[in-house]
């Protein structure tokens, strides 16, 4: 008599399972194998090596660039070859060495402590150097505001007084190197254009072109430190004088004084006098003491 089927592990009470379902259990674990392999691969697609972050370079140096950044053209200038004097530095000379191009942003000139003065009209001047320029800030105000307030001068009999401020002015007085001033004010006797802003900047934008200040009508005197340092041929010598006329030439046309024209005697002080006929004389003065 043929005995039925040979149970392994009959005596332990443990048995097998059968084909279908040992089948089912390894196809099963296959699929859960490759669904975690996905898985992973997918996960790690994700979240992968971290993608590497732009390492910090090294900013570039702030670019020494002049304000405005437009085409100015210089005439030839006459090098310098007087050595400095007594009226120099009296005037905030402190070398008679200067930069063609300066660094296009301004340091404000120190200024006392303001009084309240007794006239009509205040006018607050601030008093700018382009960085770069070796002045003597302190002489250069006193130089400055001494010309401004002299009794000859646009304050005569007490209408109008100037005084100095380091905050917001009515008239801004800028000493640049000659191309920075050629580029801050290309035409000092004409309306220029002047963006994005109606005010003149402390530090115009380089990237802003055309950048021109509109010089008198808004509030600017723009004044190389070439013409400073050299004066003007009329003058000849006299180079204290020839500065103390290009502050109060152009202060004329910030207070809407239009250009004059001389043919003979004493030039008012709105001609230009930067050539002059030999029939006139050169005056710095608005108002000048008659001998």
């Amino acid at each position: 008599m043929r005995s039925g089927p040979r149970r392994l592990f009959a005596g332990r009470g443990i048995s097998l399972p059968g084909v279908g379902t040992t089948i089912l259990v390894i196809v099963g674990a296959f699929a859960i194998g490759i669904a975690a392999g996905w898985g992973t691969t997918l996960f790690a697609s994700n979240i992968g090596e971290p993608e590497p972050s732009p390492s910090p370079s090294a900013s570039p140096s702030p670019s020494v660039t002049p304000t405005p950044d437009i085409d100015v053209s210089l005439p030839p200038l006459e090098p310098v070859t007087r050595e400095i004097d007594d009226a120099d530095k009296l005037a905030g000379l402190r070398t008679l060495d200067y930069p063609i191009r300066g660094e296009g942003t301004y340091t404000v000139v120190p200024a006392p402590e303001a009084t309240t003065p007794d006239a009509g009209v205040v006018e607050h001047v601030r008093i700018d150097v382009e960085e770069g320029l070796q002045m003597i800030d302190g002489t250069l105000g006193a130089f400055v505001m001494s010309a401004l307030n002299d009794p000859q001068g646009w304050g005569q009999s007490g209408t109008v007084a100037f005084v100095q401020t380091e905050g917001a002015p009515d008239v801004r007085i800028i000493f640049a190197s000659p191309f920075t001033a050629a580029a801050l004010c290309p035409t000092p006797h004409e309306p220029a254009v002047l963006t994005p802003s109606a005010t003149p900047s402390p530090t115009p934008s380089p990237t802003a072109a055309p950048l021109a200040i509109q010089c008198a009508t808004q509030g600017a005197i723009v004044v190389s430190v070439y013409d400073w340092i050299q004066g003007l041929e009329p003058f000849a010598e006299d180079r204290t004088n020839a500065r103390v006329y290009l502050l109060n030439h152009a202060m004329g046309h910030v207070l809407g004084k239009a250009d004059d024209s001389c043919k003979k005697g004493v030039a008012n002080v709105m001609v230009d006098q930067r050539t002059l006929k030999k029939a006139c004389t050169p005056n710095p003065w608005p108002f000048p003491t008659k001998d």
